[in-house]
Protein backbone atom coordinates (compact mmCIF):
# COMPACT_ATOMS: atom_id res chain seq x y z
CA UNK A 1 0.00 0.00 0.00
CA UNK A 2 1.45 3.32 -1.07
CA UNK A 3 0.12 5.12 2.00
CA UNK A 4 2.22 2.89 4.25
CA UNK A 5 5.46 4.01 2.59
CA UNK A 6 4.53 7.53 3.77
CA UNK A 7 3.73 6.41 7.31
CA UNK A 8 6.10 7.17 10.20
CA UNK A 9 5.93 3.53 11.25
CA UNK A 10 7.41 2.36 7.93
CA UNK A 11 9.67 5.33 7.26
CA UNK A 12 12.75 4.26 5.29
CA UNK A 13 11.17 1.06 3.92
CA UNK A 14 9.97 0.32 0.40
CA UNK A 15 6.84 -1.56 -0.71
CA UNK A 16 8.66 -4.89 -0.91
CA UNK A 17 10.00 -4.63 2.65
CA UNK A 18 6.61 -3.55 3.99
CA UNK A 19 4.91 -6.48 2.27
CA UNK A 20 7.48 -8.89 3.76
CA UNK A 21 6.60 -7.60 7.22
CA UNK A 22 2.86 -7.92 6.61
CA UNK A 23 3.39 -11.48 5.33
CA UNK A 24 5.11 -12.32 8.61
CA UNK A 25 3.03 -10.44 11.19
CA UNK A 26 -0.65 -10.95 12.01
CA UNK A 27 -2.66 -7.95 10.85
CA UNK A 28 -6.18 -7.10 9.79
CA UNK A 29 -7.96 -4.20 8.17
CA UNK A 30 -11.34 -2.95 9.37
CA UNK A 31 -13.79 -0.32 8.20
CA UNK A 32 -15.77 1.98 10.51
CA UNK A 33 -18.78 4.20 9.89
CA UNK A 34 -19.06 7.77 11.23
CA UNK A 35 -19.66 7.71 14.99
CA UNK A 36 -18.51 4.10 15.37
CA UNK A 37 -16.02 3.33 18.15
CA UNK A 38 -12.63 2.04 17.01
CA UNK A 39 -11.10 1.73 20.48
CA UNK A 40 -13.02 2.15 23.72
CA UNK A 41 -11.58 3.76 26.83
CA UNK A 42 -10.65 0.85 29.11
CA UNK A 43 -9.94 -1.63 26.29
CA UNK A 44 -6.76 -3.71 26.48
CA UNK A 45 -4.68 -2.94 23.38
CA UNK A 46 -2.36 -5.47 21.73
CA UNK A 47 -2.12 -3.95 18.24
CA UNK A 48 -0.86 -0.77 16.64
CA UNK A 49 -3.51 1.04 14.62
CA UNK A 50 -2.83 2.97 11.41
CA UNK A 51 -5.60 5.14 10.01
CA UNK A 52 -5.51 4.38 6.28
CA UNK A 53 -8.46 6.58 5.30
CA UNK A 54 -10.96 8.89 6.94
CA UNK A 55 -10.79 10.99 10.09
CA UNK A 56 -11.11 10.01 13.72
CA UNK A 57 -10.97 11.67 17.10
CA UNK A 58 -9.47 10.64 20.44
CA UNK A 59 -11.54 11.52 23.47
CA UNK A 60 -11.55 10.91 27.21
CA UNK A 61 -14.45 10.76 29.63
CA UNK A 62 -14.19 12.07 33.16
CA UNK A 63 -15.81 10.19 36.10
CA UNK A 64 -18.65 12.73 35.79
CA UNK A 65 -19.16 11.75 32.15
CA UNK A 66 -17.69 14.92 30.64
CA UNK A 67 -16.20 14.39 27.19
CA UNK A 68 -12.75 15.85 26.53
CA UNK A 69 -11.29 15.82 23.01
CA UNK A 70 -7.58 15.01 23.19
CA UNK A 71 -6.59 14.46 19.55
CA UNK A 72 -7.74 14.59 15.95
CA UNK A 73 -6.54 11.90 13.55
CA UNK A 74 -6.08 12.20 9.80
CA UNK A 75 -5.00 9.50 7.34
CA UNK A 76 -1.63 7.99 8.32
CA UNK A 77 -2.13 8.71 12.02
CA UNK A 78 -0.83 6.05 14.41
CA UNK A 79 -2.47 5.03 17.68
CA UNK A 80 -1.95 2.23 20.17
CA UNK A 81 1.83 2.19 19.67
CA UNK A 82 2.48 3.08 23.33
CA UNK A 83 -0.13 0.79 24.88
CA UNK A 84 0.40 -2.26 22.69
CA UNK A 85 3.86 -2.69 24.19
CA UNK A 86 2.62 -2.17 27.75
CA UNK A 87 0.99 -5.55 28.39
CA UNK A 88 -2.13 -5.41 30.52
CA UNK A 89 -2.64 -1.63 30.49
CA UNK A 90 -6.00 -0.34 29.29
CA UNK A 91 -6.57 2.48 26.83
CA UNK A 92 -6.99 5.88 28.51
CA UNK A 93 -8.93 7.21 25.50
CA UNK A 94 -11.77 6.32 23.18
CA UNK A 95 -11.02 6.54 19.45
CA UNK A 96 -14.11 7.26 17.36
CA UNK A 97 -14.58 7.56 13.60
CA UNK A 98 -15.68 10.98 12.38
CA UNK A 99 -15.93 9.92 8.73
CA UNK A 100 -15.84 6.52 7.05
CA UNK A 101 -12.54 5.06 8.21
CA UNK A 102 -10.26 2.20 7.27
CA UNK A 103 -7.83 1.07 9.94
CA UNK A 104 -4.94 -1.37 9.68
CA UNK A 105 -4.17 -3.19 12.94
CA UNK A 106 -0.74 -4.81 13.34
CA UNK A 107 -0.05 -7.14 16.26
CA UNK A 108 2.77 -5.65 18.34
CA UNK A 109 4.12 -8.85 19.91
CA UNK A 110 4.41 -10.58 16.55
CA UNK A 111 6.11 -7.50 15.15
CA UNK A 112 8.55 -7.55 18.02
CA UNK A 113 9.66 -11.12 17.28
CA UNK A 114 9.16 -11.21 13.50
CA UNK A 115 11.85 -12.75 11.29
CA UNK A 116 11.50 -10.20 8.48
CA UNK A 117 14.82 -8.29 8.31
CA UNK A 118 13.10 -4.90 7.99
CA UNK A 119 11.21 -5.19 11.29
CA UNK A 120 14.14 -3.76 13.27
CA UNK A 121 13.68 -0.49 11.34
CA UNK A 122 9.96 -0.48 12.18
CA UNK A 123 10.78 -0.96 15.87
CA UNK A 124 13.23 1.94 15.70
CA UNK A 125 10.49 4.06 14.14
CA UNK A 126 8.06 3.05 16.89
CA UNK A 127 10.53 4.14 19.57
CA UNK A 128 11.09 7.46 17.81
CA UNK A 129 7.35 8.04 17.52
CA UNK A 130 6.81 7.23 21.21
CA UNK A 131 9.63 9.63 22.07
CA UNK A 132 7.94 12.39 20.07
CA UNK A 133 4.69 11.77 21.93
CA UNK A 134 6.54 11.86 25.26
CA UNK A 135 8.18 15.22 24.52
CA UNK A 136 4.87 16.60 23.27
CA UNK A 137 3.23 15.60 26.55
CA UNK A 138 6.17 17.03 28.50
CA UNK A 139 5.84 20.33 26.62
CA UNK A 140 2.14 20.39 27.36
CA UNK A 141 2.88 19.95 31.08
CA UNK A 142 5.22 22.97 30.91
CA UNK A 143 2.49 25.01 29.23
CA UNK A 144 -0.17 23.97 31.74
CA UNK A 145 2.05 25.28 34.56
CA UNK A 146 1.88 28.81 33.14
CA UNK A 147 -0.65 31.14 34.77
CA UNK A 148 -2.09 33.42 32.08
CA UNK A 149 -3.92 32.51 28.89
CA UNK A 150 -1.58 34.74 26.89
CA UNK A 151 1.58 33.12 28.23
CA UNK A 152 0.17 29.69 27.38
CA UNK A 153 -0.68 30.78 23.83
CA UNK A 154 2.73 32.37 23.27
CA UNK A 155 4.56 29.34 24.68
CA UNK A 156 2.60 27.04 22.39
CA UNK A 157 3.10 29.22 19.29
CA UNK A 158 6.82 29.64 20.00
CA UNK A 159 7.08 25.86 20.20
CA UNK A 160 5.34 25.46 16.85
CA UNK A 161 7.64 28.13 15.39
CA UNK A 162 10.70 26.11 16.47
CA UNK A 163 9.24 22.88 15.06
CA UNK A 164 8.49 24.49 11.68
CA UNK A 165 11.57 26.75 11.68
CA UNK A 166 9.38 29.62 10.49
CA UNK A 167 7.37 32.51 11.93
CA UNK A 168 4.42 31.33 9.82
CA UNK A 169 2.99 27.84 10.27
CA UNK A 170 -0.19 25.78 10.41
CA UNK A 171 -1.24 23.84 13.50
CA UNK A 172 -3.20 20.58 13.49
CA UNK A 173 -5.58 21.64 16.28
CA UNK A 174 -8.93 23.34 15.89
CA UNK A 175 -9.95 25.89 18.53
CA UNK A 176 -11.59 23.32 20.77
CA UNK A 177 -8.55 21.06 20.74
CA UNK A 178 -6.20 24.00 21.15
CA UNK A 179 -8.14 25.14 24.22
CA UNK A 180 -8.04 21.62 25.68
CA UNK A 181 -4.29 21.33 24.98
CA UNK A 182 -3.61 24.66 26.70
CA UNK A 183 -5.98 23.95 29.59
CA UNK A 184 -8.14 27.04 29.04
CA UNK A 185 -11.75 27.78 28.18
CA UNK A 186 -12.43 28.00 24.45
CA UNK A 187 -14.07 31.42 24.84
CA UNK A 188 -11.07 32.73 26.80
CA UNK A 189 -8.73 31.42 24.10
CA UNK A 190 -10.71 33.13 21.32
CA UNK A 191 -10.81 36.45 23.21
CA UNK A 192 -7.07 36.42 23.89
CA UNK A 193 -6.20 35.48 20.30
CA UNK A 194 -8.32 38.41 19.07
CA UNK A 195 -6.58 40.82 21.51
CA UNK A 196 -3.14 39.61 20.43
CA UNK A 197 -4.07 40.07 16.78
CA UNK A 198 -5.32 43.64 17.40
CA UNK A 199 -2.11 44.43 19.29
CA UNK A 200 -0.02 43.24 16.34
CA UNK A 201 1.59 40.37 18.23
CA UNK A 202 0.24 37.63 16.00
CA UNK A 203 -1.82 37.19 12.87
CA UNK A 204 -3.94 34.16 12.06
CA UNK A 205 -6.56 32.77 9.75
CA UNK A 206 -8.18 29.57 10.94
CA UNK A 207 -5.23 27.24 11.75
CA UNK A 208 -2.53 29.32 10.01
CA UNK A 209 -0.56 31.51 12.46
CA UNK A 210 2.18 34.10 12.06
CA UNK A 211 4.27 35.55 14.88
CA UNK A 212 4.85 39.24 14.18
CA UNK A 213 7.60 39.98 16.68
Amino acid sequence: MKILTENLLFQGLDNTEIQQILNTVRHNERSYSPGETIVRQGDIIDSIGILLAGNAVGKKYTPEGEEIIVSQMAPNSIFGDVLSGAIGFSSPVTVQALKNCRVLFINYQQLLFADAPATHKVLQNIIQNISRKYFTQNKRTDILMLKSVRSKILSYLEWQKSINNSNSFSINLDRRLMADFLGVERSALSRELSRMKKEGIIDFHKNKFTLLY
